[in-house]
Formats: structure tokens, C-alpha cells, sequence
């Protein structure tokens, strides 16, 4: 489940995705409940052109997937295998014939027709498909990815063996180093498919503010829209921060990126490279709406987030067991043992012998809880769960 909305070309009040009484719903900036889905929606996805994915329980089969709008009417009925969000005016959704077969990906427009015909494989991966600068990748009946424009047409052949969405005019590809190998290096292509910069890279991702933090060695530094580096390597791999990936970088946001160093520590950086937030905290996320989440470790050992602006000031005392970018005026928080905590102590008991009737029970008692707090760390909606 996400919060928030995507930017859409019609602005429209942000709504956020709660769960009441076992049922989801969403709620808008002040926090009024906007309204609840029925008990048969089992999945929702954040609003994006206007229009929330929902997932339905349809006996005999495996769920179907649809589209309601800010009312919480369904204008796109639940008939499709799995569902994507919108993005550009259009939406990748899979269909099968049989239940359990893996379905081909067609595109939808936000009355539900299909605009492009099923026809393209899921190609085993987890992926919106989306449009993104008019192309979205997708994988041909060869295995490979290429990259289609809005009528269905391959604009840049399928011959990939991993593609992003373009961003900034480059999209971040993988190659096979061998015909039978599992392993990859990057490269960046533009909206032609020519190289920008050859399958170079270990790691790397994707262009923000004009840079993109890559791989080179053993140290990550950051290179420009022509391929070139600006920001020489030297900073260090991955970290213990969850949800942070293993590069070791974040992404330009608001003119700066999260970077981590040899002692285990995260600051950021203006696009010269130069410190603006020195190294200080365990974990740390890109800037959103003037603020970033950052981690450390409390004197258990456990995770707790809060937040600092643009000077690294601390705006909200890290105290959440999980804390999510500002999207808006809100931003989603968790309180109590996180996920993660819960299942380590639900090892360890199964470990010592512990029934799993009362681990099962612990775990149920001991589920997170989620609400959204406004830039002051003021709850507007009060966490459940």
C-alpha cells in the first residue's frame, strides 16, 4: 500500500490511504475520512491521474482489479487480472485467460479502454510498466525489454536484459555480460536507444536535477546527463539503512543527495559535491516538501526515524518505527515495533520453543500501527492499524 498522489496535468487536493477498522480508505490533508472501500477490497494503490487501482475478492478466482475515483466510486470495473497505476493517461493491466497462467500487458486510458491490446510479457519481475516522457519498457515475446510509444509501437527495439523509465532523457539499461549469465552492467540510453554511456556499471541509478549516482569501483560518485563524472567516486556502498537501497546514494531531490561514508554514516551533498549536512545519522532519505527522513539507532538497537530540513536541523525527533517522505502536507508514520521487529522476536521465540498459537497472537498484538503527521510532527490522523 502507498500513500499519496502522483502529479497529474490537472492539480487536485492530495488524498492519503489509511486502514479503519480493518477496511481501507483515504483521508485528505486536514485528515477528514473522504471515504471507506467495501470489505470485498483487499489492495489499493495511491491516486495518480485522478484514478486509485483498487484489488477485489471475485469468488473463484484470484482477485480482479479496478479503478475508483476521489469519491471512492468504481468508474473502471474490477475485471482485470492485476492492474497497474496511471501514469501519462494510461495504465498497464494484465489479463489471462486462465486464472493461473501468467497474463500479457496491455494499456488502458482512464475510461478503461484498451488503447493498446494485450500482447507483452510480464517478463518476471515486479514493474508498474509505466509511461514516463512518452516511452514505457516493456518485454517482447524474446525476453528483452524495449521501450514502446502510446500507440504500442517498439521506438527502441527489445534487445535489454532489465530497463527503468526514462527520466531526464536517459533510461538506465542492463546487459548480460555473457549469453547465460545472470549478472548485468548499466548503461544509459537516450529517447533514440543510442548509448549515452556503455554497460559500465556494477550499479547505478537514475537521473535526477541532471545527475545520477553510479558505481565505479568500490566507491559511488556521480556522473552528468552526457555521461561524464562531476562528482568524483568516493563514497561507500550501501549501509544498514533500510528501504535505502545498496548504492549508497540517493537521487538529487531539492538541489541535494544522501550520501554514505566508511563510518557507517549518511550527510548530504550539493550537486559541487560539496557537505551541506555533514555525516551524522544512520540511515537518510531524500528531501521532500523541505524535509528528509532520516534514522538512528535508539539505545536498544532499534530504528527510529524523524526528520531535518535543508540545514540539518532537526524538525521531528526521530521517535516513528517507520517514517515515509512528505507527500504534501502530510507525511505517513508508524508507531510501536515495526514489521521487521516483530518477525526477528517471532524467530527467536519459535527458536526457544514458544507455541506458535501464542507467537501467532504476539504477533497480532504486536502489529504496527500507521497515521500521517503535518510538518510539525502534530498526528492529524491518529495511527491504527
Amino acid at each position: 500500500m502507498q500513500e499519496g498522489n502522483s502529479a497529474s496535468s490537472t492539480p487536485a487536493p492530495h488524498l492519503y490511504s489509511v486502514t479503519l477498522n480493518g477496511k481501507y480508505g483515504f483521508i485528505d490533508e486536514s485528515g477528514n475520512l473522504k471515504f471507506t472501500h467495501p470489505d470485498d477490497v483487499y489492495t489499493i494503490g495511491p491516486f495518480s491521474d485522478g484514478l486509485s487501482v483498487v484489488a477485489k475478492r471475485v469468488p473463484n478466482t484470484h482477485g480482479r482489479w479496478g479503478y475508483v475515483d476521489p469519491t471512492g466510486k468504481l468508474v473502471i470495473e474490477a475485471k482485470f487480472n492485476v492492474a497497474r497505476n496511471f501514469s501519462e493517461g494510461l495504465a498497464a493491466v494484465i489479463v489471462s485467460e486462465r486464472e493461473a497462467a501468467e497474463g500479457k500487458i496491455g494499456y488502458i486510458d482512464r475510461t478503461g479502454r484498451f488503447v493498446i491490446q494485450p500482447q507483452f510479457e510480464q517478463g518476471g519481475v515486479v514493474s508498474d510498466f509505466a509511461f514516463s516522457e512518452g516511452l514505457a519498457g516493456v518485454v517482447s515475446a524474446n525476453g528483452r525489454w524495449g521501450y514502446i510509444d502510446k500507440t504500442g509501437k517498439f521506438v527502441i527495439e527489445p534487445k535489454f536484459h532489465s530497463a527503468l523509465s526514462f527520466s531526464e532523457g536517459r533510461a538506465l539499461v542492463g546487459v548480460a555480460e555473457s549469453p547465460y549469465s545472470l549478472q548485468q552492467k548499466y548503461g544509459f540510453i537516450d529517447k533514440q536507444g543510442r548509448w549515452i554511456v556503455t554497460p559500465q556499471y556494477v550499479l547505478a541509478s537514475k537521473f535526477s536535477e541532471g545527475l545520477a549516482p553510479v558505481l565505479i569501483g568500490d566507491k559511488v560518485g556521480f556522473i552528468d546527463l552526457q555521461g561524464q563524472i562531476v562528482i568524483k567516486p568516493q563514497f561507500t556502498l550501501g549501509g544498514a539503512c533500510p528501504d535505502t537501497g545498496s548504492l549508497g546514494a540517493s537521487v538529487y531531490s531539492e538541489g541535494l543527495a544522501a550520501v554514505h561514508v566508511d563510518d557507517w554514516k549518511w550527510g548530504f551533498i550539493d550537486r559541487s559535491g560539496k557537505w551541506v549536512i555533514k555525516p551524522a545519522y544512520g540511515c537518510a532519505h531524500p528531501f521532500s516538501e523541505g524535509l528528509a527522513v532520516i534514522g538512528v539507532r535508539n539505545k536498544n538497537g532499534l530504528w527510529r526515524y524523524g526528520y531535518i530540513d535543508k540545514t540539518g536541523v532537526t524538525i521531528i525527533k526521530p521517535e516513528f518505527s517507520y517514517a515515509s517522505s512528505f507527500v504534501g502536507k502530510l507525511a505517513r508514520v508508524g508507531v510501536g515495533t515495526s514489521e521487521d521487529e516483530a518477525l526477528l522476536k517471532a524467530m527467536k521465540d519459535y527458536e526457544a520453543g514458544k507455541p506458535e498459537a501464542q507467537i501467532e497472537k504476539e504477533l497480532e498484538s504486536h502489529k504496527p500501527k500507521y497515521g500521517y503527521i503535518d510538518r510539525t510532527g502534530k498526528f492529524v490522523w491518529t495511527p491504527t492499524n
